[in-house]
This record gives structure tokens, C-alpha cells and sequence, in this order.
């Protein structure tokens, strides 16, 4: 069989795309990294100062507590919709009377502003007409009343239930295909085998939906990686800094704190954070599946 191989005029169809990718990618990523060697407030003259930036953000206790939080943040997010992700999406499966409806209220919040979220959820936490309080105290619970949103023992984990919940349908829908996509058979000949219900989901449903999870796991982190809108709307980073992610601290540090250098080296490392990611886990990846 011979290979397939590109004409000469097939590359101008690229052309436009890979344009458009490095007016909105690449100059603006190669102008963050050079403005992150500055020391630029956006009024006086540039000062070069080298990697000054990046050696303070790296002594930086904020930050490097963000840092922290934000890998909390994204394990426990890779987690939960993963798992509830998985769950929802085998209840979900076939054409069982009302499947229908409730794929589409699962994956109703996702299509929702992340700013009308955040409005709901302020509000459900809220200490005195929040739902959350007062269905505790209706149970005799008030000893777990907490004001969700200014206690820093509770202000993170409250923060992350919000992209949590809203993106897990989006989750839900893409697993559902790949199960969709598994033949009954499978599982009839295991069932004739003898092999039990969870024997069959980690022989049979995880190794051919290893690539559409792989998928999700890389959505998930990136997302969690790069989120800024939940946190900033619903605690600003607080109380004090207990919810600070780096997309934060690195808006109070480059548009509160007038210090673009500062910023842009915070944003550069956010978007490393991310490729790294992205490089190790697809190379792990990958091996797993030569292995199998």
C-alpha cells in the first residue's frame, strides 16, 4: 500500500488557520515573554531586569501557595468528574424512558454564564437566606452552618464545587458517547464467562474508553489550570488569600497592582504549567496503551 502523500498546493489551505493561530497565539505569547523580563507599569518606560520577575514570584508565599492549591484543585476536579462523569453516563446509557430528559438537565448548566452561576451559588451560600444553611438548620444541623464563602476552612472547597457542578455535564455527554460506542457484546460474553459487573467495567468499559477518559482528564486539568471566573467572582481570592489561584494572583499582581512584568511572568508559568501537563501525562499515557 502506498503512502499518502501531500501536493505542494494542499499546504495554502493551511494557511489561513496557521495565521490566525499565530496572530492570536504566538505574538502574544512570544510578547508576554518578553514583557514578563521588564519591569513595566504601563506608563513609564520599559527596564529590562532579566528573570527578576520569576525569582520573586518563586519566593513569593502567595503564589507558591496558589501554585499548591491550584494542583488540590485539579486533582480533586479530575476526580469527582471523572467518577460522576462515569457514573451518570452508564445510568444514562440506551434508551431507557426519560434517559433523554435528564441528559439534557445534566448538561443544562454547562451551557449557563459562569457569572449567573456564581450569582446562584453566592446566594445558596449565604449565611442567613442561603438554601445550604437553612436546610441544616431545618435538620438540627447547625452546628455545620458555616458562612461557606468567608471562612477560609471552608471558602476553598466551596469555591471549586461551582466548576465542579456546572462542568459536569459536558463530562457526562462526551463519556456517554464513548460508552454508547461499546458493543453489548462484550459485556454479554463476559456475563457468559462469569465475570462480575465490576470485573467487566475494568476489563472491558476502561481499557476502550482509556482514550475519550485521556480526553477528559486533559479538559478537566487544563480548565482548573487556567480558572479564573469562579474564584474571582465568588471570593476574589479571599478571605485573605485563601482561594488565590494563580490566574488571580496574577490579575491583582498585573491590573490591581499596575506591575505588568510581574504579571506576564505569572502567566507564562501558568501556561507551562499546563503544556508540562499535558507533555507528561500524554507520554504516560501513551505507554500505558503500548503496554496494553
Amino acid at each position: 500500500m502506498g503512502t499518502l502523500k501531500m501536493k505542494p498546493a494542499y499546504y495554502l489551505y493551511l494557511l489561513p488557520a496557521l495565521a490566525l493561530f499565530a496572530v492570536f497565539f504566538v505574538v502574544p505569547f512570544v510578547q508576554t515573554v518578553f514583557i514578563s523580563l521588564q519591569d513595566w507599569d504601563s506608563i513609564n518606560e520599559m527596564e529590562f531586569i532579566g528573570f527578576s520577575n520569576y525569582m520573586e514570584m518563586f519566593r513569593d508565599e502567595v503564589f507558591v501557595a496558589s501554585v499548591g492549591r491550584v494542583l488540590k484543585y485539579a486533582l480533586i476536579q479530575v476526580v469527582v468528574q471523572i467518577a460522576l462523569g462515569l457514573l451518570f453516563a452508564a445510568l444514562l446509557r440506551g434508551e431507557k424512558k426519560g434517559n433523554g430528559f435528564f441528559r439534557a438537565v445534566y448538561f443544562l448548566p454547562y451551557i449557563i454564564s459562569s457569572a449567573a452561576i456564581c450569582v446562584m451559588f453566592t446566594v445558596m451560600y449565604d449565611n442567613d437566606i442561603g438554601l445550604i444553611n437553612n436546610l441544616l438548620r431545618a435538620v438540627g444541623l447547625d452546628s455545620w452552618v458555616h458562612i461557606w464563602l468567608g471562612e477560609e476552612s471552608t471558602a476553598f472547597y466551596a469555591t471549586i464545587a461551582v466548576p465542579i457542578w456546572q462542568g459536569l455535564g459536558m463530562y457526562i455527554v462526551i463519556l456517554l458517547s464513548g460508552l454508547q460506542g461499546i458493543s453489548e457484546e462484550y459485556y454479554e460474553a463476559a456475563k457468559i464467562d462469569g465475570a462480575t459487573a465490576f470485573q467487566s467495567f475494568r476489563k472491558i468499559t476502561v481499557p476502550l474508553l482509556w482514550p475519550i477518559i485521556q480526553i477528559c482528564i486533559i479538559l478537566s486539568v487544563s480548565g482548573a489550570f487556567k480558572n479564573f471566573d469562579y474564584v474571582y467572582m465568588l471570593t476574589g481570592g479571599g478571605p485573605g488569600s485563601s482561594t488565590h489561584v494563580p490566574a488571580t494572583f496574577m490579575y491583582d499582581k498585573a491590573f490591581i497592582g499596575m506591575r505588568y512584568g510581574y504579571g506576564s511572568a505569572v502567566a507564562v508559568f501558568i501556561f507551562m504549567l499546563g503544556f508540562v501537563f499535558t507533555l507528561v501525562f500524554k507520554g504516560i499515557a501513551g505507554r500505558k496503551s503500548i503496554d496494553e
